[in-house]
């Protein structure tokens, strides 16, 4: 059973007792992500999550990075388009240390030129590797959003140009943090402590002082309606002859006010991605609700669906594939192949929300972004009982909305921004403990097979502090032209 409360200064805390051994996991949501970045300060959200490991008033130095390896945990974090979080996984023990440390720098961390350097010129190395060294770099996004929607919040590039990222000072860091990281626009959440009355305890101990900030405005998401299909060719010069590919993107049903639409759009994705094998040329690649995972965003988010795209082929050939498959799914599928991809999703959002860590990360988004921690627990029966009905009225929404396409075709050379002086070619070490693959999201659908040949990649990009090797990642600084 999941429990609440909040500070007198505004601080929500979901606790979850659930067993999970001797770990415990620890996160933190702030309602601040690259969604809420003005014109001009465009990749600072992420910058900014990276300087939070720098240090704080009783951990200068990174020393609480340190305490937690020593302790045989880790910590990280992670940037999102409406939300920033911080997580630990702790041995038992080490619970009030990690709830003292997270106080510490929502309290007091510490921002220095020397630290801002450093952090961005990880940053720096996370955009040269994600964007200009990859051969789909900023494929599908950030460049797709760039596409499908027109306002600022929605289509800006989250990794921002580097040479905006130079010109931030401490003061800037200071009054972001002021804006953004007060206790009245967190969530803080434990899972596996087991001991709710004590778990309250502490919060409140290491938590309750913290002065008060009001949560600033959200940024205005409104988007106007498409009123006819974009397309967008891009050239890469990194990619090899016969691996193109097409992505379409969709505007999704909003969650928070039609779960069961969106639920049905996760099962139809599914669908899609099971029709992979069926042929070379506009064979699916990948289909997924959302940029960075299911309920990861609020509206509006996207449905994107990338397919192989011969060379010299047209876009619109190569997209009849993907009409076809919603056309079938439209008409309706067979409803034991509906049933069993459905219990396949629920059992990978079983898999993937298990354990302290997972646990917490995806009980702090869900109540930081819809009020609805429960619904961790609740998905995976829900999704399970998706019916073809409902991915058929899905199915047929998506066949009459506009969409956005961005077709990458391979050419010669590729243009690559000269680095900065002073940038090295190798990357520091940067927000916590890099993980040498993507973390699990909490309520992640994995892709149930590998990524087609050429390059295009079947799971979905991720949106971290640390960026991994194989992966085309976070936002970048190649904006899709409008057509």
């Amino acid at each position: 059973m999941i429990h609440r409360f909040t500070l007198p200064n505004g601080l929500r805390v979901v606790v979850d007792p659930a067993d999970a051994g001797p770990l415990v996991g620890v996160a933190v949501h702030y309602g601040v992500g690259f969604r809420s970045e003005p014109p001009g300060r465009a990749g600072f959200a992420h910058l900014f999550e990276h300087l939070m490991f720098d240090g704080s008033e009783h951990f200068p130095a990174r020393g609480y990075l340190a305490e937690v390896l020593a302790a045989g945990g880790d910590a990280s974090g992670t940037t999102h388009q409406d939300y920033t979080d911080y997580f630990h996984t702790v041995p038992g023990p080490a619970l009030e240390r990690a709830l003292f440390a997270e106080a510490d720098r929502m309290r007091a961390p510490r921002f220095t030129a020397t630290g801002l350097a450093e952090q961005l010129s990880g940053v720096e190395g996370e955009i040269r590797q994600a964007l200009h060294e990859a051969p789909l770099g900023g494929f599908p996004w950030p460049l797709l959003p760039a596409l499908l929607f027109d306002t600022h919040p929605n289509a800006h590039d989250g990794y921002g140009d580097t040479g905006a990222l130079a010109r931030v000072t401490v003061a800037d860091c200071e009054e972001f943090f002021r804006l953004h990281y007060g206790p009245g626009n967190a969530v803080l959440t434990v899972s596996g402590a087991g001991d709710v009355a004590r778990v309250q305890r502490l919060v409140t101990r290491h938590f309750a002082d913290i002065a008060h900030r009001p949560a600033p405005t959200p940024p205005d998401l409104a988007e106007p309606d498409l009123t006819e299909d974009r397309v967008s060719v891009r050239r890469f010069p990194g990619l090899r002859p016969g691996a193109g590919a097409v992505a379409a993107g969709y505007r999704l049903t909003d969650p928070a006010g039609g779960l069961e639409g969106y639920l049905a759009h996760m099962v139809l994705a599914g669908l899609l991605r099971g029709q992979r094998r069926s042929g070379t040329a506009g064979r699916i690649a990948s289909a997924e609700c959302g940029f960075f995972g299911p309920l990861d965003a609020l509206t509006p988010d996207t449905f994107t669906v990338t397919l192989r795209h011969p060379d010299g082929a047209d876009p619109q050939e190569t997209l009849s594939h993907l009409d076809r498959a919603l056309e079938a799914a439209a008409d309706g599928l067979p409803a034991s192949r509906v049933a069993g991809t459905a219990r396949r999703l629920a059992a990978a959002l079983h898999r993937t929300g298990h354990g302290p860590t997972a646990r917490a990360r995806g009980l702090g988004r869900l109540e930081l972004l819809f009020g609805r921690a429960e619904l961790h627990d609740e998905l995976p029966a829900r999704v399970g009982e998706v019916g073809a009905a409902r991915v058929a009225a899905a199915a047929r929404g998506l066949l009459t909305t506009r969409r956005a396409t961005l077709v990458a075709e391979p050419a010669p050379t590729r243009p690559r921004p000269a680095p900065r002086p002073g940038t090295p070619s190798t990357r520091p070490a940067v927000s916590g403990t890099p993980p040498t693959a993507k973390p699990a999201m909490p309520g992640e659908v994995p892709a149930a097979e590998p990524a087609a040949p050429g390059g295009v990649q079947a799971a979905r990009p991720v949106v971290s502090g640390v960026v991994p090797v194989a992966e085309p990642a976070e936002p970048g600084v190649v904006m899709a032209a409008r057509p």
